[in-house]
């Protein structure tokens, strides 16, 4: 599945990929990681906070991560990358989402917001509390 097809089978829907906590930006991110990029192998443990944030701050713990993609710390991405933001104020869990692009110094992204639990939506996404990014290997 390419990530066009991907955004328009998921848009609009509510991705509950593990069956747990409702539908969470992690969800999204699993489902992508195996229809998309083709990844089997169970991602997104996501250890020390069980946030999306522990993603990118503990990528170094997670081996499955470190065997399937790279991380950076770029603010400049491309559409495909797994894009992920620290903590909030009001969300302690911090964001995962999927780079479809950029627009005047903006994302542009594929995300589903687990305190809303409204659906995938494609929204733009500012780079305050930007941690990076996880773009696959090879």
């Amino acid at each position: 599945m390419t990530l066009s097809e991907f955004v328009k089978k998921y848009d609009g829907k509510q991705v509950d990929f593990d069956g747990a906590f409702g539908f969470q930006c992690t969800d999204l991110f699993r489902q992508y990681v195996k229809d998309v990029l083709n990844i089997s192998e169970h991602t997104g443990s996501c250890s020390s906070s069980g946030g999306a944030k522990d993603l990118f701050l503990d990528y170094h713990r997670m081996p499955v991560e470190k065997k399937y993609f790279l991380r950076s710390s770029s603010k400049t991405c491309k559409a495909g990358d797994v894009l992920i933001w620290n903590e909030t104020i009001t969300n302690k869990y911090g964001h995962v989402a999927i780079c479809l692009g950029m627009l005047e110094g903006c994302y542009i992204v594929f995300e589903q917001d687990g305190l809303k639990q409204d659906g995938a939506r494609i929204r733009l996404r500012g780079k305050e509390n930007f941690l990076g990014y996880l773009r696959k290997r090879g």
